[in-house]
């Protein structure tokens, strides 16, 4: 049980683990503050209160739209941040762009359906009512993206380890071939 504990505090009680729940902290402000003002823009230019309606096409495409691009720029700060800050990676590619894309869509896939599931637990087991405030949401969201930090800490490390090994390898194959 003690190894557990080292394993468990080595890996995440380090200056790196701290800067990527840092980060994500400031990903999540990045993301409410896109949505927010994506669903404004969509009431703005819609002149009808679309976003809270919930009613018809508009709503959908609104929350849709709000949602992906809300996505797409935390998840574009995030990789930058995370790159810079967190994995220390001072050169990056392509391929470990999309590698970390892809890693945050099934982050965000992951998260949505735990959310579902501390949702349904929050209101069938623990027998939490659906009030208007719908806080029971809110909290099950907030649980879900918690639990989700430390297996996505390491998934990046690895990403990022294996970036700077492949980018190692090639600049000692570039420098190689040049000396022949």
């Amino acid at each position: 049980m003690s190894n557990l504990f080292k394993k468990i505090k080595d890996n995440f009680f380090t200056k790196s683990f701290i800067m990527f729940c840092i980060i994500g902290v400031i990903n999540t402000i990045i993301n409410s503050l896109v949505m927010k003002g994506s669903l404004f823009a969509f009431d703005f230019f819609i002149e009808d209160d679309i976003s809270t309606s919930q009613t018809g096409i508009l709503y959908f495409v609104s929350m849709g739209v709000s949602t992906l691009l809300a996505f797409l720029i935390a998840s574009i700060c995030s990789y930058f941040l995370n790159a810079t800050f967190t994995y220390k990676q001072k050169e990056r590619d392509t391929k470990t762009f999309f590698e970390a894309f892809l890693i945050f869509a099934l982050r965000f896939v992951l998260t949505y359906i735990f959310t579902l599931l501390i949702w349904e637990a929050l209101i069938h087991i623990f027998g939490i009512g659906q009030d208007e405030s719908g806080w029971w949401r809110t909290l099950s969201n907030f649980i879900a993206s918690i639990l989700m930090i430390p297996p996505f800490y390491i998934i990046f490390g690895l990403v990022f380890k294996r970036t700077k090994e492949r980018l190692s390898n090639t600049k000692k194959e570039e420098k190689e071939n040049g000396e022949n």
